[in-house]
C-alpha cells in the first residue's frame, strides 16, 4: 500500500523510534528502509514494516550531521554527504526520535547506532516531489 504524506494536517503514521536500516538513492528518489513505523488511529497503535520515499531528492542538498556523542550542549562531530554516510555507517542504524516536516523539507533527528553505541545525528532532506510511505 502506498500513502502520500499530506502536509498541514494530522498524519496517522509516525517515524518515531523507527530505525533506518538502509538508505538508497535511485532515479532521483531517496529511499529509507525502516524496521517499522507506527500508526495511530482512534487511540489504537500499530506497527508496520515500511519504506519511505522522498521523490525528486537532490542528494547535493542532503545534509547529515553526525555528533561525537549523545550530548547536545556543543556540536562536535562532522557534516557529511550521503556517499560518505553510506561508506562509514553502512552497518549502523539511524533511530528517528524527532521528525519535522514542511513543504519540501524533512528534518529527522535521532541516534545513530554503531556497534551498540549511540551518537546524535540530524538529517536535513530537501525534496521537490512527494513523500510516499510504502507499507507492507
Amino acid at each position: 500500500m502506498k500513502i502520500t504524506r499530506s502536509f498541514g494536517e494530522y498524519f496517522k503514521y509516525s517515524l518515531h523510534d523507527a530505525k533506518v536500516q538502509k538508505i538508497e538513492y535511485t532515479d532521483g528518489n531517496l529511499i529509507f528502509t525502516l524496521d517499522y513505523i507506527f500508526s495511530y488511529d482512534n487511540g489504537d497503535e500499530q506497527t508496520h514494516k515500511a519504506k519511505i520515499v522522498f521523490e525528486k531528492c537532490d542528494i547535493d542538498d542532503l545534509e547529515i550531521f553526525v555528533f561525537d556523542s549523545t550530548i547536545l550542549d556543543t556540536f562536535t562531530g562532522k557534516r557529511i554527504e550521503l556517499p560518505q554516510y553510506k561508506q562509514e555507517y553502512s552497518e549502523s542504524e539511524f533511530e528517528v526520535i524527532t521528525e519535522t516536516y514542511n513543504w519540501g523539507r524533512a528534518v529527522l533527528k535521532g541516534w545513530l547506532w554503531t556497534e551498540g553505541n549511540p551518537v546524535h545525528c540530524i538529517m536535513n532532506i530537501y525534496f521537490t516531489g512527494d513523500m510516499v510511505y510504502v507499507i507492507e
